[in-house]
């Protein structure tokens, strides 16, 4: 996978720790070789498509800090976020990490009192952030690529066009989108310094509040009201959302994104319409685990995360095979009703049969008094103990009618999404 480039830097001088890193840009050498590494790398570079199934995380749902909180913290429970939201399809995710240009612009200009501290703060957030990702072997399966920022209007337009959002870029239509944003979301702002104030949006559809800065032009500095900054978000929303779309185009990936205030209406060309619709299926069973805890499942469960992931995609293709014209979300739905839920139900059922049947057969071998001859042989065996009854015999004939029932549940497409709604073998 692509590795974040600041690990080049954490690596050439052994940093454990974002604390240790604040203190390393104290000296010069260390700084040099950390403005070398942000200046090696190009702004924006598609790069070949990522091997296997892979999404692009849009701007809510990267780690670039651009439009949600880049504290060290908050980022680790987007990463959670973003595992539980495409990992029971996708075997990777292209995202945006802490930005190379702020690092460029921080060493290169000689930096106030404010800007030192911003520099050792990013410094200390951003290694803490991508040394959580190391120790749960979670960076492995992240692809981080610089996205594109700053087109020209005509280019903002062609891509807008392209996604089926030029609507998004008409200021009356922003105004609106605006006001109902504001309705809809609690705004906080604060007083961070003398012209410039600290916003935060807390909106319904967003797994993080938007968060941000705004800075008075006037002599006199004022307050920003909740409907300016309603408009700057929904602004700073229609760009984000056109760069993501540009980078989903250009590596010809599906995109996972959370502006659905913005009431966009992306075009998935039909290629693409499998991962979209294996993205907007509910999952709620793994927003629950952590990233580690997902990483390791699908690791030690490869054969039946494998056999799942296919027949998920061969149910999705079915469904858009048999009406095309079908919205995405109706699809979804006939994914859920017709594949997911009853074949949870057939392994309940199966489960269910198979105890009931072994069951039976351990009560009619009992032996009052007999020690059990199969402890320590499976683990999993049900034991049932009857009133007064001390130990309960069985016969190796039940014990393997139990073992095949167990294994032909594991045959199961859907094991895998079962035993992580479980998050135990049966």
């Amino acid at each position: 996978m692509s590795e974040h480039w600041l690990y080049s830097w954490i690596d050439e001088f052994e940093v454990k720790s974002g604390e240790q890193a604040s203190h390393l840009l104290a000296l010069p050498g260390p700084a040099e070789k950390l403005h070398e590494a942000a200046k090696n790398i190009p702004k924006w570079h598609a790069g070949d498509p990522p091997k296997g199934r892979s999404i692009v995380a849009g701007s809510t749902m990267d780690f670039s800090g651009r439009m949600n909180c880049s504290h060290a913290e908050c980022l680790m429970r987007q990463v959670d976020r973003l595992f539980g939201r495409v990992w029971h399809y996708f075997d990777s995710a292209v995202v945006e990490g802490p930005q190379a240009d702020f690092y460029i612009r921080s060493l290169e200009n000689k930096p106030s009192r404010q800007g030192v501290f911003s520099l050792n703060y990013s410094i200390t957030q951003d290694v803490d952030f991508l040394l959580h990702l190391r120790r749960l072997n979670i960076a492995d399966h992240l692809i981080f690529r610089s996205k594109p920022h700053g087109f020209c209007t005509r280019h903002i337009e062609q891509h807008a066009a392209e996604a089926g959002i030029s609507h998004l870029i008409g200021e009356d239509v922003r105004a609106q989108i605006a006001k109902q944003l504001k309705s809809e979301s609690e705004i906080s702002i604060r007083q961070s310094s003398g012209e410039r104030w600290r916003y935060n949006v807390v909106h319904p559809s967003s797994s993080e509040p938007f968060t941000g800065s705004f800075v008075s032009t006037k002599k006199r500095a004022k307050k920003p009201t909740k409907a300016q900054i309603a408009e700057i978000v929904v602004k700073r929303s229609v760009a984000s959302l056109i760069y993501d779309v540009a980078t989903s185009k250009w590596l010809s990936l599906p995109l996972a994104e959370e502006f659905s205030y913005l009431q966009a209406s992306q075009q998935v060309a039909n290629a693409a319409r499998e991962s979209a619709v294996a993205f907007q299926l509910p999952m709620p069973i793994m927003h629950g685990m952590t990233s580690g805890d997902i990483v390791k499942m699908r690791a030690d469960m490869r054969p039946h995360f494998d056999r799942f992931q296919h027949a998920l995609t061969l149910a999705i293709r079915e469904q858009i095979e048999r009406d095309p014209e079908r919205a995405n979300p109706d699809i979804v739905k006939s994914v859920t009703e017709e594949f997911i839920r009853p074949a949870f139900a057939d392994i309940e059922r199966s489960l269910l049969e198979a105890k009931r049947s072994f069951s039976v057969k351990v009560g009619a071998s009992m032996a009052v008094g007999s020690t059990v001859a199969t402890v320590g042989l499976l683990s999993s065996v049900p034991l049932v103990i009857g009133a007064g009854l001390a130990a309960v015999g069985v016969t190796l004939g039940g014990l393997h009618k139990h073992v095949d029932d167990r294994k032909d549940i594991k045959t199961s497409d859907v094991y895998f999404l079962w035993k992580a709604s479980k998050g135990r073998l049966p």
